[in-house]
Order: C-alpha cells, then sequence, then structure tokens
C-alpha cells in the first residue's frame, strides 16, 4: 500500500533527524579521535553508530510525532528549557541502552551484573561528561538546522550554504500566486487578533501542500502567496496543478474546524506563469533570496483576472505549453482568451483551469 503524502513529510523528516545524528555523531568522534592522537578504534565507532540511531530516532520522534513537525507554540523559554531536558534525558538513556546491549550476554540477558558494572565504569569517565555535553549541543544544532531549511526550502537552504546565490544567477521557475478571497471582510468581521489566527491555520495547511508537491513558499505578503518550483521539475509532473487541488482538498476537509473557530470557509483563487528570472541573496544584515524579472508582476496580473472572468485558476500560455498531457486530476482546461496586461507589450493568452 503506498504512503500518503502526510506520511512521506514524516517519514523523510524522521530520515532527516536520524541521518543528521549519524552523520554528525561519527564525524564529531572521528575528529575528537584524530585530534587527540588516538588510532580509529572500530568497536567505539559502532557504539557511537548505535547511540546516533537510538538518539536520532529519540528526537525524530519528538519533532514528528509529538511536535508535528511545527513550531514549538510554548514561549521561547519554556520550549528550550523542555528540550534541553529531553536531549539530556534522552542522549542519557540511549546511552546506556547502547552500552547495555554492546554488553548483552546471550544467557543472563542485557541486565547482567557485567553490563551494569561496564555502565558505572563508562560514567565516571569524564570523557563521557564531555560527551553527553557535545551531544546536547548537536542536538541544538541540528533543530536549528532543520529551521532554517524549513524556512529556506530544500534548494535555496542548499545553494545558500555552497554560496551559489552570491552573485545573480540566472534560472527558468513556475511561480504560482494564491490570494486568499475576501480577505479584507474576514479580517473585518474578525478582528487583527482572530483574523492572525485564522490566517495562520491558512498557511499552514497551504505550507503543507506546496512542501508535499516540492514546491517552496518564496514570499508571504499578507493574503498573498508565491509558491515557486523549477520549471524542469513540472515537465513530467504537474506539480502546481497538483498543488492547487490538493490545497482546495484539504480546506474542503477542514471546513468543519474553520467554521468552527472562525465562522468562515476560507477559499482561493490562484494563477501560474514561468520564465527565466534572476536569482539573488540581497542585503548584508537579515539578507533575503529575491527573484527579479518580469515573471512575477505577470503572475500577480494574471491573478487579478480571476475576479473579472469569474474564475479561480488561470495560467499562462507559457505554463500550459510546459505542462505534461494528460492534465492531472481531469482538471478541463479552456482558452480564456488574450489579454493586455499592465506593462506587457503583447497580449498574453490565458486558460481557465476547472476541477469537475
Amino acid at each position: 500500500m503506498a504512503m500518503t503524502r502526510l506520511t512521506q513529510r514524516k517519514f523523510k523528516a524522521l530520515c532527516f533527524y536520524i541521518s543528521s545524528w549519524v552523520i554528525l555523531t561519527l564525524g564529531t568522534t572521528v575528529l575528537f579521535m584524530y585530534g587527540t592522537y588516538q588510532a580509529l578504534e572500530f568497536n567505539k565507532l559502532i557504539l557511537m553508530f548505535q547511540l546516533s540511531l537510538f538518539t536520532g530516532l529519540s528526537h525524530g520522534i519528538y519533532d514528528v510525532v509529538i511536535l508535528q513537525d511545527e513550531m514549538d507554540g510554548r514561549p521561547a523559554i519554556t520550549a528550550l528549557l523542555i528540550r534541553s531536558f529531553f536531549f539530556l534525558a534522552t542522549i542519557t538513556a540511549n546511552f546506556i541502552l547502547s552500552l547495555l546491549v554492546w554488553k548483552v550476554d546471550a544467557e543472563e540477558g542485557i541486565l547482567n551484573e557485567a553490563s551494569l558494572d561496564f555502565v558505572r565504569e563508562t560514567f565516571r569517565d569524564p570523557s563521557t561528561h564531555v560527551l553527553i555535553f557535545a551531544l546536547f549541543l548537536l542536538g541544538h544544532l541540528i533543530t536549528f538546522i532543520r529551521s532554517v531549511h524549513k524556512k529556506f526550502g530544500s534548494r535555496v537552504f542548499v545553494n545558500t550554504l555552497l554560496g551559489k546565490y552570491q552573485d545573480p544567477k540566472e534560472e527558468d521557475l513556475v511561480f504560482m500566486f494564491m490570494d486568499l478571497k475576501n480577505s479584507t471582510t474576514i479580517c473585518e468581521d474578525l478582528g487583527n487578533v482572530k483574523y492572525s489566527a485564522f490566517i495562520k491555520d491558512y498557511y499552514k495547511l497551504l505550507s503543507n501542500c506546496c512542501e508535499e508537491n516540492h514546491g517552496e513558499i518564496y514570499q508571504i505578503a499578507g493574503d498573498g502567496v508565491f509558491l515557486t518550483w523549477k520549471t524542469s521539475a513540472c515537465k513530467h509532473k504537474a506539480r502546481p496543478l497538483n498543488c492547487f487541488y490538493d490545497f482546495k482538498d484539504a480546506l474542503q476537509h477542514t471546513q468543519k474546524k474553520f467554521l468552527r473557530r472562525y465562522g468562515v470557509i476560507p477559499d482561493f483563487k490562484a494563477a501560474v506563469h514561468c520564465g527565466k528570472v534572476i536569482s539573488a541573496e540581497v542585503g548584508n544584515f537579515g539578507s533575503e533570496m529575491a527573484y527579479h524579472g518580469d515573471v512575477l508582476n505577470t503572475t500577480s496580473r494574471i491573478q487579478s483576472l480571476c475576479s473579472k472572468l469569474g474564475q479561480d485558476f488561470l495560467i499562462s500560455e507559457d505554463f500550459f505549453a510546459k505542462l505534461p498531457l494528460p492534465l492531472p486530476h481531469k482538471f478541463i482546461c479552456t482558452k480564456a482568451g488574450s489579454f493586455e496586461l499592465r506593462g506587457k507589450k503583447n497580449a498574453i493568452l490565458i486558460f481557465s483551469l476547472q476541477i469537475p
């Protein structure tokens, strides 16, 4: 049975924590042994590999299962103290478990006199205290990396680490601009505080749908958001169309929750366009990724036609030419006409998409 996209997302996050712990723990162990001029001990590496597996699994379960791979809603100091206590407790417990497994006896089992003595001797060694503290810091480092990765997305995160955006770079990207319907009325009815909670729940669903379809959130501006994909990634799979469909489906399945909490069901309209843009990291302190080019303005102006045409989903001819056929989810595609958009010299052929 195939995994759902939600299960795949959680499985990927769990794999991230386990692999991060294994790579960083073994790397730190090798560097520590090299720095103290110790010979590489295979048994010690196996023990650390075992410890990193247990700790990575514990870390993943805490973040992915307990916190649902979301931001901790508790106050920052409280969340930090709880996470710190969790790391100390799980690292110590997993270290003890690894030592017991290492000295397991076929006849007496995992708890025997020799294994308990081995644990006591190990924890009397000052280097064990240093190791636990190092792993404690490693846990916070992995949490930080995960948070930054979630904020920027895989492609931007990796390319920023490699310094690829320090100099402007031309890329062929697909942009989808989504806009919440009747946002002004909803804000007036709910008030600023309740509207903030409403928009937070709305974007939580959208970001999950975007990530599950391998997209990235480029920019959120109030009630509108730009999502982006590499054009090459959409030639064999219509990822923006899948994202639109999934978000519609997610809102339909959560409409009772929105009605109960806010008394209103959110809906949206969207447009998609593609083309070449210049990608660059702008600013010095507090720098951010920026895309320069005509594509973004064109996408937002196509989206502005949704109300005029009475449509929820419009795409440009350029993007339509890139789509694989047949369209997913039985989307019905019709020509909406050619339109002269502000700032464009030539008219653009627009297509409307409907879900049957």
